[in-house]
């Protein structure tokens, strides 16, 4: 049987703040990745400029509204499923706070930690997604972003 492969774009936003960023805990209902940490990110809608979509996201998962920075990370990933694959691309942009620092979690989520770089272990993270945020907090630091 063939899969339909369906292409999407992730966009992800590491929010720095203290030197510390914002991991999300999905929620334990969730059909993919239940329970797991993961960066404040969402799929790009077609036709949707992708900073428009990762400051959208940013602001539907957290509350909060950020300023772009700058994108410092592309990574790809599949999710097979009985029909289907999933083919994403995640690129992500180093975000901070413009207001706030307030969380106030969507229904996706059911946890969330401002971590600092000692901490990125003791989180259910995946490796990409750890390779991501040390990325986030050396990209921070050469850019003395605080």
């Amino acid at each position: 049987m063939n899969k339909k492969i369906i292409q999407k774009i992730v966009l992800a936003g590491a929010i720095i703040k203290n030197n510390k960023i914002l991991i999300v805990q999905r929620h334990k209902d969730e059909n993919i990745f239940p329970n797991m940490w993961e960066l404040p990110s969402g799929k790009r809608e077609f036709l949707e400029p992708s900073e428009h979509s990762l400051l959208r996201e940013i602001k539907e998962e957290t509350g909060i509204d950020v300023e772009i920075i700058m994108p410092f990370s592309v990574f790809d990933y599949e999710i097979e499923k009985e029909n289907e694959i999933k083919d994403s691309t995640q690129i992500t942009f180093l975000v901070k706070p413009t207001n706030s620092f307030e969380v106030k979690l969507s229904s996706e989520h059911q946890d969330f930690r401002w971590i600092d770089k000692n901490k990125i272990n003791d989180y259910n993270l995946t490796e990409k997604t750890k390779n991501v945020i040390k990325d986030a907090f050396n990209t921070a630091y050469l850019l003395n972003i605080k």
